[in-house]
């Protein structure tokens, strides 16, 4: 009695059927992706065809089929990864997936702001949004923006900011310019979702009335040879640097940490809350050179200042 074992012909047609399309993607460079999406289908074909032959040829010879589970198991395995291949690229996790493969983090020059305030404008008021700013007084009567974000994106891929309002929102109102740092888009993926980092300095004629809202963030404020007063409210880690020219004093308010060099900070402690005696923060005073102009500072987390 003839045994036929179902599964290793098909296994084998396989083996060569792929064999052959590896090879042939190495020469026409296609698509991994692409030869098990077009080809899978066949296995089942192959398979099929082979049960249906030994069953027909069984019944004409004295011959006993039996069955290579084995066999049939890879063919069925190459069969399966060629189904989740297709739902994976029907779904467009696919492409996420290469997107992935294919993109690289950098860090990018923001393009630059510059406008030039003019006589009619006498103050700035600046919303830097959910990122750390630096602000430095200037010499000149332009308010400028620069620096750096980090982005993720396809291999030579474009920059996704290309231009000043993509990322910036400046307004004039009568004798106010209204600067606000937009929210950047979180880049989502298979790497996961996350916010692109930005970090920009803002430089202020020291001649402007400037008022800052923080929303929590971190600033830096470098106000060099400051000829008028700056007002900052809602910071979360407020760093200042004072130069050996720089004719200011430091107003705080409801501020949780004074710091700086010893004795530099004349500050009482007072509650923050009147029905929540428990809560205490501190307010502060410091006054560097003649101390001509002010640095108004309420409800921020820490104030540090440092001397250069």
């Amino acid at each position: 009695m003839r045994t036929w074992r179902v599964g290793t012909v098909s296994m084998g047609v396989a083996l060569i059927g792929l064999g052959l399309l590896l090879l042939g993607s190495q020469i026409s460079d296609m698509s991994l992706t692409t030869i098990l999406l077009s080809w899978w289908p066949i296995l089942f074909i192959i398979l099929g065809g082979e049960i249906l032959f030994y069953i027909y040829y069984s019944k004409k010879e004295s011959s006993f089929v039996k069955y290579d589970f084995l066999s049939i198991i890879f063919v069925g395995l190459l069969g399966m990864m060629g189904i989740v291949l297709l739902l994976l690229t029907s779904s467009g996790i696919m492409e996420q997936v290469k997107a992935a493969i294919k993109s690289e983090e950098r860090t990018v020059d923001l393009p630059g702001f510059n406008q030039k305030a003019g006589k009619d404008i006498q103050r700035v008021v600046v919303d830097p949004g959910y990122y750390p700013l630096t602000v430095e007084g200037g010499n000149n009567e332009e308010v400028s923006i620069f620096g750096t974000y980090d982005e993720r994106v396809m291999e030579n891929g474009d920059s996704l900011l290309k231009e000043a309002k993509d990322y910036l929102m400046v307004e004039r109102k009568g004798d106010t310019l209204y600067i606000r740092l937009k929210n950047l888009p979180v880049q989502s993926g298979m790497l996961g979702g996350n916010r692109m980092n930005l970090e920009a300095t803002l430089i202020v004629p020291a001649n402007l009335a400037l008022e800052i809202s923080g929303q929590d963030t971190d600033l830096t404020l470098k106000p060099r040879g400051l000829l008028n007063n700056w007002n900052v409210k809602d910071s979360g880690s407020l760093s200042v640097y004072l130069q050996e020219k720089s004719d200011i004093t430091i107003n705080a308010f409801g501020v949780e940490e004074l710091d700086g060099p010893k004795d530099s900070w004349k500050s009482s402690t007072v509650k923050a809350n009147p029905e929540d005696t428990s809560v205490e923060k501190k307010n502060g005073t410091l006054k560097y050179g003649k101390g001509s102009h002010t640095l108004t500072i309420s409800d921020t987390y820490n104030v540090n200042v440092h001397y250069h």
